[in-house]
């Protein structure tokens, strides 16, 4: 029996639910307007008064807006102009300027003049305010209109929705007011400056910036050996030949390329988002430093992979290079806190972790006990961990009682007892501030593991 033929198809749920249709929108089409209607109104009055009392001086009056009237309405037209949004580029950097082209065409032998009033979202600034502006656009013809904004904050935001009216027969006629569909434009997180000099572990790859235990070309000296078949001449160490009597060469660690794995937490939002210029909320935070660590290691040759440790727990596999680093603030742009997200699986995100010997960057503000579960089962499971602490300095809960001071002193020394349980199992924790806040604790980490 085919799906369409089973009878278990087609039976209706108890609390079925009518689907809700959207209103039909009404068509665009030309109407009149109040001053062709005053035009006609006092022409006609004027007329007939003049039959009614006599009065040719009525006549003269009423003729201006018949001859008028007449000349303008010669060349009417009978469709509306065409309008389309779209954009040349959908994709802009934060503090950069987000743009949309509306193309507005007239088909028609008559010119006609438009006025659009344009919208966005919150976290974009439209230069020309949220106010209107006009074009004149002749017979037969098209014109584009540049509808730009100042992108203050990452992520994807809309450019409208766009309301259109176009005038014609020197304001006599109007359309009506079409209302154009906004277009998405994509606005990429501008990563805070961050670079280490400092060797990460498991350095297990073909080629890299990275000391790895294994042996090969590179200037990192390992040990000075007895000189086998198959070694080049120019590792010969002359100087303990010499002494020896026996010909030696320095044997060099080579230097390989290692996966990095960034895990970020989102599972709730704390402070407010003020963009580019203003104060940075958890997600800014997580967002900006994730995209610092991803461009350092993956512009070097390290293969970078990212995780959503929250209600969607999205995935993006490892790779390196520049195409891998635009891919990586492109995905970065789409991260979204629900206001009431689903609590994610630790054990889930373990599964998705591939790769044993990488190094994990768990960006988390600590603020629930999944997060500190997270950290933990990935210290235990001999995992290589480094969290990255994404609490602004300035967010502290809201005034409530004159117990609220000594509650948040108290939500501080349990959090501090928190971040020192994790280092006991290993595991350093350390807040994010820019170039360099990382290597300390990486160089520890390097130690630990190549003891």
């Amino acid at each position: 029996m085919s799906l369409a033929a089973d009878p278990a198809l087609r039976l209706r749920t108890d609390n079925a639910r009518t689907p809700r249709q959207r209103p039909r929108e009404k068509p665009v089409e030309w109407r009149r307007t109040a001053s062709l209607t005053r035009a006609v109104v006092i022409a006609t009055a004027c007329l007939l008064a003049s039959v009614a009392f006599g009065r040719v001086d009525l006549a003269l009056l009423a003729a201006p807006f018949v001859v008028g009237t007449a000349l303008l309405l010669r060349e009417r037209p009978t469709a509306v102009p065409k309008t389309t949004l779209g954009v040349t580029d959908d994709t802009c950097a934060e503090g950069g300027t987000a743009t949309a082209v509306l193309t507005v065409a007239n088909a028609e032998p008559a010119p006609v003049t438009t006025l659009v009033t344009a919208a966005a979202d919150h976290f974009i600034e439209l230069h020309v305010g949220r106010g209107d502006f006009a074009e004149r656009i002749g017979p037969a013809s098209a014109r584009e209109m540049t509808v730009a904004g100042h992108a203050r904050r990452w992520g994807g935001h809309h450019l409208g929705p766009m309301h259109v009216q176009s005038f014609a027969c020197g304001g006599l006629l109007e359309t009506t007011v079409q209302v154009v569909p906004s277009t998405k434009v994509w606005v990429l997180p501008v990563p805070d400056w961050f670079e280490s000099a400092e060797s990460l572990p498991f350095a297990d790859g073909v080629a890299g910036v990275h000391r790895s235990r294994r042996l090969g070309d590179s200037g990192e000296l390992a040990e000075v050996r007895l000189y086998q078949p198959g070694d080049r001449l120019r590792r010969i160490d002359w100087r303990t030949s010499a002494r020896s009597q026996e010909l030696y060469v320095n044997a060099t660690l080579s230097e390989r390329d290692t996966d990095v794995t960034l895990i970020l937490d989102l599972q709730l939002e704390a402070g407010e988002s003020g963009g580019i210029d203003g104060t940075a909320s958890v997600a800014d935070l997580t967002v900006r430093a994730a995209g610092a660590v991803a461009a350092h290691y993956a512009l070097q040759g390290d293969r970078v992979g990212c995780v959503e440790f929250g209600s969607r727990g999205r995935r993006m596999r490892g790779g390196a290079g520049r195409r891998h680093n635009t891919a990586v603030l492109r995905w970065l742009a789409s991260v979204d806190i629900p206001p009431d997200p689903l609590p994610p699986s630790v054990d889930m995100l373990r599964r998705q972790l591939d790769n044993q010997r990488s190094l994990h960057v768990v960006f988390t503000p600590l603020l629930t006990d999944r997060s500190v579960g997270l950290v933990a089962a990935l210290a235990r499971s001999g995992r290589a961990v480094l969290c990255v602490d994404t609490l602004p300095d300035y967010v502290a809960p809201p005034m409530r009682t004159h117990w609220t001071p000594y509650a948040e002193r108290l939500w501080r020394l349990n959090r501090s007892n928190t971040v020192m349980e994790l280092s006991d199992l290993g595991v350093a924790v350390e807040p994010w501030s820019g170039s360099a806040s990382l290597d300390n604790v990486l160089a520890a980490l390097v130690r630990r593991r190549y003891r």
